[in-house]
């Protein structure tokens, strides 16, 4: 497992990726751009009408909700990947994130990308949130 640092977050990677799926990378550094406010990467990935779904709480319409959902979000301290899961035009991570306030969120994360073309952009997203006291 590698250890690096994003913006003062803490980021700790999946262990045996087998470094054959180049949407994990993608979804990889989505879920980075998500926790450390990166917002122009956030861009660069999301359609403009993306459709995100926080199971149980809201749904999200479109890029500038999201985006001002993430920046709404507490600063995070640490990442943890548990697994990054890609075929076809979906995609799927699981990990955990601890915040300052010290509460920890389990995470799940499913990608739908509009097409399987290398550039598509990610045009529906599901996330579970589970947070705890650390």
């Amino acid at each position: 497992m590698t250890d690096s640092t994003v913006q003062s977050l803490e980021i700790r990677e999946p262990e045996g990726g087998c470094g054959n799926a180049p949407r994990a990378q993608i979804v990889r550094d989505l879920i980075v751009a998500i926790q450390s406010k990166d917002l122009e990467h956030l861009h660069q990935w999301l359609s403009p009408d993306v459709q995100w779904e926080v199971v149980g709480f809201q749904k999200l319409d479109g890029l500038n909700e999201v985006s001002d959902w993430v920046t709404g979000a507490r600063d995070n301290i640490s990442l943890s990947f548990n697994s990054i899961l890609t075929h076809g035009r979906e995609a799927c991570v699981d990990g955990q994130v601890t915040n300052i306030r010290q509460v920890s969120v389990a995470f799940s994360y499913v990608f739908r990308f509009a097409s399987t073309a290398k550039t598509a952009k990610v045009d529906a997203v599901r996330a579970y949130l589970v947070s705890k006291p650390v």
